[in-house]
């Protein structure tokens, strides 16, 4: 009895196990895309997998040929491989997960993205089926097959273009001319109320599925244009229509006479002296390429108004550039700018010029120096002094004494005899002698 317990326990157990382990392996397919299309339009559908581990698929993907052209593909599946092969009505789906078995399918995932070119000539109101047959799917140890996912959608009539109006009204008003949807500038009877600062605009699209949108109703004194703006269902076609609206001035109001302004601004160069709304009379200096010139302001009051006056191109020297402030009350300001475009340098020619005055005071130099040569020789010799003489002789005797080793030395070259230098050593010393009892009887005189 034990035993048999026992095997029915064992048996019961290999069941359940078994359920267990063909219950983690599940898997489904979809095909999702837009609720609606229309004729001409591309059709983008996702094919889509949910299971527990799948690692690879093989599907068949068909679809209708007269209706359908199809385009291209796009995985989305992050270390999945994806191929699609277009069979001509067919398109053959490989997918393998490429990440050694570490990312398999456990959720909903987009396998693969196709889109397809919906035929003109869709008729609407018929339906675009596109079917997948997966003819295996596996978790790299089980395999399932003989599932499907189909899609289906409905041709819906083209999104209109018609971006017109069906009516248009200003309340308390009328319009000049009278409203056509062809007409689409329009102006109201007589003046606004400077009491009344907003108007309110009735417009309604031909096309309900048309968008409306109304800008410029608010009013400010003096002219305003009200623009109703349509756009059609398609988002592409627009229509803009305008109201043009006068707005009455208040009877207490004044005018401002304000007609400076905050600021002058040049294209190129400085104003001199530096801005201020008090001076009007200015210079700027530019260079000769600057051919170019623009002078604006801003006005200090909103309702002044500013223009320039001035050449379009630029001469050399001189050029006046009038800014003119008008204020709201008519007063006139105007701010003089002076623009002094400078003369074109040209390098080659000043060069040319340093070069041929160089060469003249060179010529000129040579002149004089030729002159001063000649008129050296005609000057009077000066006459020769006592000091003169002896710087002479004094100059004899130092070269006399520079050249005696070159002599002593010619003469020792010359083996000159020794009885000729006994009696040369002899006469120097009897000369010696007597110079000193020359000069000694000298002293003695003199004192």
């Amino acid at each position: 009895m034990k035993k048999l317990i026992s095997i029915i326990i064992a048996a019961s157990f290999a069941l359940i196990l078994t359920a267990v382990c063909f219950a983690e392996f599940k898997a489904s397919f979809a095909i999702t895309g837009p609720d609606s299309i229309r004729a001409g339009n591309t059709l983008t559908v996702q094919f889509k997998a949910d299971g527990n581990g799948i690692c690879g698929l093989l599907a068949d993907i068909t679809y209708d040929t007269s209706v359908l052209t199809y385009k291209s593909s796009s995985g989305e599946l992050a270390d999945w491989r994806v191929e699609v092969n277009d069979k001509g009505g067919k398109l053959q789906i490989w997918a393998e997960e490429n990440n050694g078995f570490k990312s398999p399918i456990k959720s909903q995932k987009t396998i693969v993205s196709l889109s397809f070119k919906v035929s003109e000539s869709a008729a609407v109101g018929n339906k675009i089926n596109i079917k997948a047959n997966i003819s295996q799917v596996s978790d790299a140890e089980n395999e399932l097959s003989g599932l499907t996912a189909s899609y289906s959608v409905t041709v819906a009539r083209p999104l209109s273009s018609d971006s017109s109006l069906n009516s248009l009204s200003v309340e308390g008003y009328k319009l000049i001319p009278e409203f056509s949807p062809k007409i689409t500038e329009y102006e109201i009877e007589g003046e606004v109320e400077f009491t009344r600062n907003t108007l309110k605009i009735n417009a309604k699209a031909n096309d309900k599925e048309a968008s409306v949108d109304i800008s410029g109703a608010r009013l400010s004194v003096g002219n305003n244009t009200v623009k109703i703006k349509v756009t059609a269902e398609n988002n592409s076609n627009t229509t803009t229509y305008t109201v043009k609206v006068k707005m009455k001035q208040d009877p207490d109001y004044v005018a401002s006479s304000d007609a400076s302004v905050s600021n002058i601004t040049l294209s190129e160069g400085r104003l001199s002296p530096a801005f201020s709304e008090d001076v009007f009379d200015y210079i700027v200096y530019v260079p000769y390429e600057a051919d170019l010139f623009t002078v604006n302001g801003d006005p200090k009051d909103k309702n002044a108004k500013t223009e320039t006056l001035g050449p379009d191109t630029l001469t050399v020297g001189e050029n006046l550039f009038v800014l003119k402030c008008t204020a709201e009350d008519g007063t006139v300001n105007e701010y003089k700018v002076t623009v002094m475009r400078m003369e074109e340098y040209n390098v080659q020619t000043g060069t040319e010029e340093e070069t041929e005055t160089d060469a003249e005071t060179e010529t000129e130099t040579e002149t004089e120096t030729e002159e001063v040569t000649e008129t050296e020789p005609e000057t009077e010799a000066e006459p020769v002094t006592d000091e003169t003489e002896t710087e002479a002789e004094t100059e004899t005797e130092t070269e006399t004494s520079d050249s005696e080793p070159e002599d002593i030395g010619s003469a020792m070259n010359k083996k000159v005899p020794v009885w000729a230098l006994i009696a040369a050593a002899i006469g120097g010393m009897l000369a010696g002698a007597l110079g000193s009892i020359f000069i000694t009887n000298s002293l003695k005189e003199r004192k």
